[in-house]
């Protein structure tokens, strides 16, 4: 039974074999809830015990069609707007030029602004320490910008576009 009201849930948790390490140590934890703006969803997430393997990842079960979602990031007290990335969402950060694409192995996440730009400060960073000449350069011109981002010294918009249309981007004050 998929819950028709924010207050019902249904849970199933149960192991199986882990892709990684082939023990019958991954835990999966299956959660049905329906959740304000997007309906019902199923959560999924996998953990192994023995190895550390894990995967997240939400599933539409409504679908609400084509999304764009757009938030201007003003000062630091904005970074803490909640994000809700779908696996089919596309995340824009055009002032920095930043994009997050979906992929084969796009995962969903429920994170904050600072959160997003976290996880592109980590690539970005990475970039720099394993290239060289222009490249290097650009990345570092890159953690230079996402860093003064997240200081609040430099104003943007983040953008989800989705397909699916189950991301969002929550306001604090609506938090």
């Amino acid at each position: 039974m998929i819950p028709e009201t924010p207050d019902e849930r249904r849970e199933n948790i149960y192991k199986v074999l882990c892709a990684s390490c082939g023990k019958e140590t991954l835990e999966v934890k299956e959660v049905y809830v329906k959740i304000p703006r997007f309906g019902r969803m199923l959560i999924i997430s996998m953990l192994c015990s023995q190895c550390g393997y894990r995967v997240f990842d939400t599933i539409a079960l409504e679908y609400s069609g084509p999304s764009k979602v757009e938030y201007n990031v003003r000062n630091v007290g904005d970074l803490s707007a909640r994000v809700i990335r779908s696996t089919t969402s596309t995340i824009l950060i055009p002032e920095l030029g930043l994009e997050l694409r979906p992929g084969p192995r796009s995962e969903a996440f429920i994170t904050n602004v600072e959160g997003v730009l976290d996880r592109f400060l980590a690539i970005a960073e990475q970039l720099y320490r394993g290239s060289e000449g222009s490249v290097k350069e650009r990345a570092r011109k890159a953690v230079e910008r996402i860093k003064l981002a997240m200081d609040g010294k430099i104003q943007f918009r983040i953008i989800i576009e989705d397909e699916a249309g189950n991301s969002a981007i929550v306001p604090p004050e609506e938090a």
